[in-house]
């Protein structure tokens, strides 16, 4: 039987709660109960037509939201695509880069070779001219010497 004791305990005090409540509501309406009664249907229909309005925006929220989130979405995958295409773009410029380089580097070499063929040529030219010199001037003193003999 505590059991039951407990129960009526734990009710009592419901009941004083809910009898107080309706007493204040009730003498703020004039204690008239067919107004109170009136009074809470029409609180219960709004506070209805407010937490359906409220559902309807909390809907039409989540609704813009997925659709953010769609074009956010969307949006990173296509930025994330571009910035492939550049880095790939890139990628490509280098290797290019890389490769020209290797030709100047190639033609900078030829190009020091030739003018060290160039002048290894002149220098050969020059002693060629000294000693064609040499021998045109001998030639012209010996038939000088010849001459006047």
């Amino acid at each position: 039987m505590p059991h039951q004791e407990e129960q009526t305990a734990l009710q009592t005090p419901k009941k004083d709660l809910v009898k107080s409540a309706r007493d204040f509501l009730g003498s703020a309406f004039g204690g008239k109960s067919t107004d109170l009664s009136a009074a809470i249907e029409e609180f219960t229909s709004e506070m209805t037509l407010v937490a359906e309005g409220l559902s309807e925006d909390q809907r039409i929220l989540r609704e813009q939201a997925d659709l953010l989130s769609a074009q956010q979405t969307a949006f990173e995958d296509e930025t994330l695509h571009k910035f492939h295409d550049v880095s790939v773009d890139v990628s490509e410029l280098a290797d290019k880069l890389s490769s020209l380089e290797t030709k100047v580097d190639k033609l900078a070499k030829q190009a020091e070779k030739q003018q060290k063929k160039q002048s290894g040529l002149a220098a050969v030219f020059r002693q060629a001219t000294v000693l064609v010199a040499i021998a045109a001037g001998a030639w012209v003193l010996t038939t000088l010497i010849n001459f006047f003999k």
